[in-house]
């Protein structure tokens, strides 16, 4: 618990405008994914209160409902902080989240790092860079909790190593550990598992010929490893049908032309216009302070330090795998073009040209290889400070002062590197709830789902209904949702094109420029047809979004008859399940 404590410090930091008396109320933005997470954090909490699936909720995205093991849910995060949720509110519980994230990925590094080194500092170094690496610190700005919660990798490669060269009364008991982080990976995001397995298998098998000698018996692998693959099944047996067959589940990529354009090869030494305006990407995500360097940036500083520990360990069998993982890990992020710099593409074959087509793995963002970079480039700068520590250069002075005062000083210039690209703290504002949504809306009778405007939609950017749902404490539903949600044939909804009436509403909602719909008789037909279809009892328009008036006066002619101003909002309540 110290050691995670240790690594929450500088979390807090980040999040100081949280911490200093407003973790109730405070999010970078009621908006885009970072708002989504509010109620990601929120649901677990309310499903286990009310004994409904904590995998799949009818609160959005009415009356059909949504999958959330489609959607970045880390849904066991959620369960963990229920107790929270329920005493504090989902705001609160998600502020806790995202400072817990970072602490208990360095956490998890330290561990793996633990046994590749006999020296506590080099385990702690490895720890700290990982748990403060451009690729957790991005994704913590724009609330993703699943992406920033990366301690179950480097467990799992605690559990590897133990099965393939630990003791042999061991491996079945190791096997069952590694079933278990499995199933826990795939529950927080199954897409870093994905990323894991493509790096982790071949790495696994390269340590496995390296190390022969030390392997276990064919019959002891077995058995540790029919363990891991029984222990993984029963966890994931219903979470898997509940994926891939459940209600809402989803069918294709669900981000189609994403493996085209990956990380720039720049970008691992190029930290690009840091401490700039948040690009639009970084908006719609959800964070409107200054952007940080590439999610995929590590900076001249640590690939020089990572090449001195190849150096220095270059005895060590450990480091090598480790390297080899991470050139694998940076290759894949490359995406299926390799791009020199951004707006520059040079024409050299990609692994993931074929990787990405495969099944499963199409729904990877190859970008997000860089978790696997950063957690093995970690590991192998804490094995090359412990190797250095005790090479003959050192001898007995290994551990005087001099020894702890320059491992402490190349720390610092290690992670000053990288913080110097950070916005420290983070940019954040007040949630306001509409009065309309903290006063009446929680006064609804149970189960009466809620049109609102802003409309709630993941091409608009707009999550804030959500946020108001969640800390309203799921007393209604809410026509359409920022999530992942299956259309016709199963695909996503928000691919292009989009279909009426969410190609109404969304634009009318949106952030970004584009056509606004026109008041013709075709929109006004679909809205009064979704109305119905989705069985909406309240229609509701609060300040905020693109065009409120526009948006009042289509459905004004929707509904039939103008709205009420009811606690600063216009208010229709539909008689039955379908309008006038």
């Amino acid at each position: 618990m110290l050691v995670v404590a240790a690594f929450a410090l500088p979390a807090v930091a980040l999040w100081w405008h949280a911490w200093d008396g407003h973790l109730a109320s405070t999010l970078t933005c009621a908006c885009g994914d970072a708002g989504q997470t509010v109620w990601f954090v929120a649901w677990p909490a309310y499903a286990l209160a009310h004994g409904l699936d904590p995998f799949y909720s009818s609160a959005v995205q009415a009356p059909y409902g949504v999958n959330l093991l489609a959607n970045a849910s880390a849904v066991p995060l959620g369960v963990l902080l229920a107790p929270l949720t329920l005493a504090a509110g989902p705001i609160a519980a998600t502020n806790v989240a995202l400072t817990l994230c970072p602490a208990l990925s360095g956490w998890g590094c330290w561990v793996a790092a633990r046994g590749l080194v006999s020296w506590q500092p080099a385990a702690l170094l490895a720890g700290l860079l990982f748990a403060y690496s451009p690729f957790v610190v991005t994704n913590l700005a724009i609330g993703h909790v699943g992406l920033s919660l990366v301690a179950v990798p480097p467990l799992l490669l605690v559990a590897t190593r133990h099965v393939l060269f630990g003791a042999a009364e061991r491996r079945v008991r190791w096997g069952v550990a590694l079933g278990l982080l499995v199933g826990l990976q795939f529950l927080i995001s199954s897409e870093v598992l994905a990323i894991v397995a493509v790096v982790g298998a071949p790495s696994a098998l390269v340590a496995a010929i390296a190390g022969r000698r030390s392997l276990g018996s064919v019959p002891e692998l077995a058995r540790a490893l029919v363990a891991a693959g029984l222990v993984a099944f029963g966890v994931l047996a219903f979470p898997l049908w509940c994926f891939l067959w459940g209600p809402q589940h989803l069918r294709g990529p669900l981000w189609p032309g994403s493996s085209v354009e990956g990380n720039p090869v720049s970008a691992l030494w190029d930290p690009g216009r840091y401490r700039a305006a948040a690009g639009t990407l970084l908006r719609f995500g959800g964070y409107e302070g200054r952007a940080g360097p590439p999610s995929s940036y590590l900076g001249p500083v640590l690939l020089v330090l990572a090449g001195a520990s190849l150096v220095a360990a270059w005895r060590r069998r450990s480091a090598w795998v480790l390297a080899l993982g991470a050139v694998l890990a940076a290759v894949c992020s490359f995406g299926a073009l390799i791009w020199w710099a951004p707006g520059h593409a040079v024409s050299l074959w990609a692994p993931w040209r074929i990787l990405g087509t495969w099944p499963l793995l199409d729904d990877v963002i190859p970008q997000r290889f860089s978790a696997v970079t950063d957690l093995c480039l970690a590991l192998v700068i804490g094995i090359g400070v412990d190797a250095a520590r005790r090479s003959p250069l050192v001898g007995r002075r290994a551990g005087s002062w001099r020894t702890v005062a320059a491992v402490t000083i190349l720390s610092a210039v290690a992670m000053g590197s990288i913080w110097r690209t950070y916005q420290v703290p983070f940019t954040t504002r007040a949630v306001a709830v509409p009065e309309w949504f903290r006063v009446a809306a929680p006064r609804l009778p149970s189960q009466t789902t809620v049109l609102s405007y802003p409309f709630p939609f993941p091409l608009d950017g707009s999550s804030a209904p959500m946020v108001w749902q969640a800390v309203d404490g799921m007393r209604f539903r809410l026509a359409g949702g920022y999530v992942k949600a299956p259309g016709p044939g199963g695909r996503p909804l928000s691919d292009r094109p989009v279909s009426a009436p969410y190609s109404i509403l969304a634009p009318l909602t949106a952030r970004a420029d584009g056509p606004l719909p026109a008041a013709r008789a075709p929109e006004v037909d679909a809205l009064r047809a979704a109305l119905a279809r989705w069985r909406v009892g309240v229609v509701v328009i609060v300040e905020g979004g693109r065009d409120p008036r526009l948006a009042r006066r289509l459905l004004t002619r929707a509904i039939g008859r103008p709205p009420r101003r009811t606690l600063r909002a216009w208010v229709w309540r539909l008689t039955g399940a379908a309008p006038p």
